[in-house]
């Protein structure tokens, strides 16, 4: 008798785990050397980032409205 092939995507793609930072390192990181200021004044000391989630918070920040 054969056997019956699940066609699950899921079980055959590797998860994505993205990798979390510290405001320091990501500070230091040469992809955010000219938004610097941006980083230190929108990053909490205390708690770690994905890189995706800080071009996210810079790009929310820069699409602000002025005051």
């Amino acid at each position: 008798m054969a056997v019956k092939k699940t066609n699950n995507p899921a079980a055959t793609e590797p998860e994505k785990i993205e990798k979390l930072f510290s405001k320091e390192q990501l500070l230091a990181a040469e992809r955010f050397q000219e938004r610097k200021d941006i980083v230190n004044a929108l990053l909490s000391p205390d708690k770690q980032y994905t890189v995706e989630a800080v071009e996210q918070m810079i790009e929310k920040y820069m699409k602000g409205q002025v005051k």
